[in-house]
């Protein structure tokens, strides 16, 4: 079972694994939070893929016995050998600034060095000011530029940094 990081964001927020049956809760999160998401069919191909997992973030203030608890974020990420991937991180705008981000990538990096990762890997448009304050303050480092790698919604290219920190 993987560990609950120490910065986990505020009360009633819990992270807990998810897999290629709740595809469609993580389409619909990638909708809620990217300009582009990735349509359902991908992110259940994806989430089949051997070595590939997620996480998904669930609030339930107050908690809640009638119904399931709504998720307010996700992170996919793989492992291959000893090195792993985030491929996706997301939070839907009105959970943003409150530590949800932060509290999926400190379990999966957990996750992955459980699971015999020694680095990991990601990458993020230049464009993300939010996203490159987070993975900078959880001591990423720039390793490359890949140059246009994005497309916006509006038909610009934006360059993709590529990021690493060592397990």
């Amino acid at each position: 079972m993987t560990r609950q990081p120490p910065d986990m964001p505020r009360k009633g927020i819990r992270i807990t694994p998810i897999g290629v049956e709740g595809f469609r809760v993580i389409a619909a999160l990638y909708a809620l939070a990217f300009d582009d998401p990735w349509p359902e069919p991908s992110v259940r191909e994806l989430l089949s893929v051997p070595g590939t997992w997620g996480l998904i973030a669930l609030q339930s203030v107050p908690p809640k016995v009638d119904h399931p608890d709504d998720p307010v974020g996700f992170i996919l990420a793989r492992i291959v050998m000893d090195e792993a991937e985030i491929l996706s991180i997301g939070v839907p705008p009105q959970w943003r600034k409150a530590g949800i981000g932060k509290a999926l990538l400190s379990t999966a990096l957990i996750r992955a060095q459980e699971n015999g990762a020694k680095q990991v890997f990601l990458e993020v448009g230049k464009d993300n000011p939010a996203a490159l304050a987070l993975y900078s303050h959880m001591a990423f480092k720039q390793v490359g530029l890949r140059k246009k790698y994005y497309r916006r919604s509006d038909g610009t290219f934006i360059d993709a940094l590529v990021m690493q920190k060592r397990l």
